[in-house]
């Protein structure tokens, strides 16, 4: 009987190993979200000293690395494991290690010493799939299980990961003494132990205090000190930040030394273990608190000052779409839930916002960080403040207002511009239709104007340059479209007031498309399996496309003529540089996934450029090329951080047409009478398109 079962148990064996072999030969694929991006990313089994581990997200392959779910160290290694969602950390503790991993952050703390993971090791991600309706943190499998001790194997014929546990993990657990705790004169304290330890902080209020809790030891103070009644150990300290600490046996099954530091004023604490594991040290910082923000007369200048308990250090960054200058104030706390907003407008400052930042890369997870957001106004393209110091008070003096004599009025479908002059004065206006340039001339002692440019990047109009001229000031304003407009001031005025709407009567003469044929020169793009370089299709579409457009009466311009390498930032800036109407740029998909066919397209979700917007332009191009070509529909994409979506001024979109990487769709788009089929579905999309904006 027992020799039917030791062959049974054999089979079974045979069959999850030869499952998991035609699994990897057939490549099992699911789709997840990582960083907000869907992708497709390889399985892989993954087996812990002979046992696979399941998962609702499995693990996957990413960048070249295993990932697999933070409930597989626990549950399959054994370490404990805690989630600071505020932070968004991880903390892997077992006997001799702590591993804490931040999502999304290129550095790990282990045992307190905080390091960069090794080259190529991807950082935590939270990922969701379709089968999941919630996050789950993936971690690297073979950076933290080696960390932990642990040996790893990975077997690239079947593709599977195979972890052997250290045995000696469990064996080496033993109960240690806490025989130590010292506080010097500054209050920092060294709390030390017979072997080394792991431990658990937490801040607790109402008094305020920190909680240290140390599991599988026994508090066995080597000074003399005595406990009371009920157990605890009572320090009395009276130092900077300290009252007093109080020590116990919190519990004995399991066993945990519980260790509560009294504080007597606001202040950060870092815990920095030492190298040998066996003494932590408590080292304190006082905090700032932000106790107003108001605005004031500074010598006769109004500005905006922070009050503060103590002078902070800070940090200063500036920050686009939207744009806005943000001061950080390190170690500092303010009383606030939510964030608040104070709507005070100063010269190029529109609004103020106050909160407790939760720390990004730029700072440590535990870093106390009061976060003050400066708002611009619109179309202000330089963005500088005076920052000092006075005693505790921050002092914020910004640049006047580059739009102090005008003022812009956004009516919808109408724009109303306005000159304010000190006196009744004369004026001049002319407007070129095909530069779709205004421009004003108003006498120089009439008016109260700063020279510069304020780009304004509405749907209407995409900047206004200030200039001296011959004793006046000159007014331009360059349109991103043909408009019509109205004078509604008298010939000698006050205020100039002039309405314009979009020009609805436009040639196709009048507009200008940017054609961008996709890669080109030393960059090939994607290759197909019979050797067909994607540059070489995406140059056959435009230049098909570029002369059907130009036989139509269109304007065009192409990024490229023949195969000549570009960067991503040169094509957008030949149509900025111009001012096209559109830009449409033509690529080719491909995927390690050779089943995938379709068409693609691309566009930024959330940039203003000129009436219509880039997911209008892109909506009308996917479902006309739909229309005449056939392809399956692979939906449509946003894509915010592509360059030439980016960075375009005008509404833009990148059409992926057909996988390069599958047999079927190569032989369509490498075929001249398809081609034919998608630029026919490509002119009707920017046809609807200029008929509606």
């Amino acid at each position: 009987m027992k020799k039917w079962g030791s062959i049974l148990s054999l089979l079974i064996v045979l069959l999850l190993f030869n499952s998991f072999s035609i699994a990897a030969k057939n490549y099992s694929y699911t789709t997840v979200t990582i960083d907000g991006k869907k992708q497709s990313v390889s399985t892989v089994p993954v087996l812990v000293d002979g046992q696979a581990i399941t998962s609702d997200v499995p693990p996957f392959i990413y960048k070249d690395y295993t990932m697999v779910p933070i409930r597989f160290v626990a549950e399959s290694l054994g370490s404990e494991v805690n989630w600071n969602g505020k932070s968004k950390t991880v903390t892997i503790n077992d006997s001799k290690k702590q591993i804490v991993l931040g999502i999304n952050s290129s550095y790990v703390y282990i045992n307190g010493q905080k390091q960069k993971l090794p080259n190529g090791v991807p950082s935590p991600k939270l990922v969701n799939t379709s089968n999941a309706n919630y996050s789950r943190t993936m971690i690297p499998l073979r950076f933290v299980s080696e960390t932990l001790g642990h040996n790893v194997k990975w077997d690239n014929e079947k593709r599977i990961a195979y972890i052997e546990k250290n045995k000696d993990i469990d064996k080496e657990i033993k109960e240690t003494e806490i025989n130590s705790i010292v506080v010097d004169s500054n209050s920092n304290i060294k709390i030390s132990a017979s072997s080394s330890f792991k431990y658990q902080a937490t801040d607790l209020t109402n008094p305020s205090r920190i909680v240290v809790d140390i599991p599988d030891t026994k508090l066995n103070l080597k000074d003399g000190s005595k406990a009371d009644e009920d157990g605890i150990v009572n320090i009395s300290v009276g130092k900077a930040y300290v009252d007093k600490i109080s020590a116990s046996q919190f519990s004995t099954n399991p066993s945990i030394t519980r260790i509560v530091i009294n504080l007597n004023e606001n202040a950060e604490y870092k815990i920095v273990p030492t190298n040998d594991g066996k003494t932590i040290e408590i080292g304190f910082t006082k905090l700032n608190k932000v106790e107003n923000v108001k605005m004031e007369t500074i010598n006769g200048q109004e500005a905006i000052v922070i009050y503060n308990s103590f002078k902070p250090r800070t940090n200063t960054l500036k920050l686009s779409n939207p744009n806005r200058i943000v001061l950080d104030l390190l170690d500092s706390t303010v009383d606030l839930e939510n964030q608040i907003n104070y709507n005070y407008q100063l010269g190029i400052i529109k609004n103020v916002r106050v909160s407790q930042f939760s720390p990004d890369n730029l700072y440590k997870p535990d870093d106390k960080v009061v976060r003050v957001v400066f708002d611009i106004q619109d179309g202000i393209n330089t963005s500088n403040v005076k920052i000092s110091s006075d005693g505790n008070k921050i002092i914020i003096m910004p640049d006047k207002n580059s739009w102090e004599g005008l003022k812009y009025e956004n009516n919808g479908n109408e724009k109303i511009f306005f000159i304010m002059a000190k006196n009744e004065t004369g004026y001049t206006i002319d407007y070129d239709t095909f530069k779709r340039v205004m421009e004003i001339n108003v006498p120089r002692e009439n008016v109260n104007l700063t020279s510069g440019t304020i780009n304004v990047n509405d749907n209407f109009v995409d900047r206004i340059v200030i200039s001296d001229n011959s004793g006046n000031n000159k007014v331009e304003i360059y349109f991103k479209k043909s408009i019509e407009y109205a004078v509604l001031s008298k010939e000698v005025d006050s205020e100039i007031k002039i309405k314009f709407s979009r020009d609805t009567q436009i040639e196709p003469k009048e507009r200008l498309i940017v054609i961008d044929p996709g890669h080109g020169g030393k960059d090939s793009g994607a290759i197909s399996q019979n050797g067909y370089y994607e540059k070489n299709v995406t140059i056959s579409i435009a230049n098909k496309l570029n002369e059907r457009l130009r036989e139509l009466g269109y304007n065009t311009e192409m990024t490229r003529y023949d195969d000549t390498y570009l960067g991503l930032y040169e094509r957008t800036d030949i149509a900025n540089k111009i001012n096209a109407d559109i830009f449409v740029s033509i690529h080719s998909n491909a995927h390690n996934d050779k089943s995938i066919s379709g068409l693609q397209t691309l566009y930024h979700p959330s940039k203003e450029e000129g009436d219509g917007s880039s997911y209008q332009l892109a909506k009308m191009i996917h479902e006309e090329v739909l229309k005449s070509t056939g392809l399956k529909d692979k939906r449509m994409v946003e894509r915010p951080k592509l360059a030439v979506l980016r960075t375009s001024n005008m509404p833009a979109t990148l059409i992926e047409v057909g996988f390069i990487s599958n047999l079927e769709d190569e032989k369509l788009i490498t075929d001249s009478a398809f081609q034919d089929k998608v630029v026919d579905g490509i002119i009707k999309g920017i046809e609807r398109y200029f008929a509606e904006y």
